[in-house]
């Protein structure tokens, strides 16, 4: 089917419009690729505000062929096969580590009044040593879910920024896990855990996420700038 773009009169026509158009070969997807980019356009203008990380049009392109048509294939799955992934199992890359994975505690404050959020992530070993640690002042942020999402997101960005390719991620918000390993985002994470998806798979050769019952130490020893200080240190 061609398209003419200057018959479309509107936005919300060409998005009508899209659900009839068929995608030709050699591109080897079937669902409509518009709201996928327009999603990674969405994502690249909130990354160039917020990171300072420009995108171009090809690789906004890339990203949205990508997961059209992992969104493609996971619905052949769904047909066939109607069981989630337990919690417990996280998703990962790989069957095996090919090095010895760090392990990311994650854990989030979050204040209703104010609606600003203290995030906070460690680093260890596979023996409980202290690698390294990040903590981070969030405001705007919507509820305590949304808290932890972002603590996850901000603990892979560190691991990415410090040469971690291998990682555990714990956290104790079962909620947020299951969304995660299940891949069914609920509308208000929707972006982070695409985030989170985007960058555990860019960025490490082996990931796992766990939900982890909190049994924790708080401490003063991490200092997060605006009204929380604190450290998850586990017993």
């Amino acid at each position: 089917m061609q398209i003419d773009p200057s018959q479309l009169v509107s936005f919300k026509e060409a998005l009508i419009l899209s659900s009839t158009w068929i995608a030709l070969p050699p591109y080897g997807f079937t669902s409509n690729i518009l709201p996928w980019i327009c999603w990674f356009i969405w994502t690249s203008r909130n990354r160039l505000i917020f990171e300072k990380r420009a995108s171009t049009p090809r690789e906004i392109v890339l990203s949205a062929i990508t997961a059209v048509k992992d969104w493609d294939l996971a619905q052949a799955k769904t047909n066939n096969y109607s069981i989630a992934l337990p919690i417990s199992s996280g998703f990962s890359s790989q069957q095996n580590p090919q090095l010895p994975p760090i392990y990311c505690n994650t854990d989030a404050a979050w204040r209703a009044d104010s609606r600003n959020a203290g995030l906070a992530w460690v680093f260890s070993d596979h023996e409980g040593h202290e690698l390294n640690r990040g903590s981070q002042f969030q405001d705007n942020v919507s509820s305590p879910c949304m808290a932890e999402a972002l603590a996850v997101r901000s603990a892979l960005l560190h691991a990415a920024e410090i040469n971690i390719t291998s990682i555990w991620l714990r956290s104790d918000s079962q909620v947020l896990i299951g969304a995660i390993t299940s891949g069914r985002h609920p509308t208000e994470l929707y972006g982070v855990l695409s985030d989170i998806a985007e960058i555990a798979k860019s960025s490490f050769s082996f990931y796992r996420f766990f939900f982890h019952q909190k049994r924790v130490k708080w401490a003063s020893g991490l200092k997060c700038k605006g009204p929380f200080a604190f450290w998850p240190k586990l017993m």
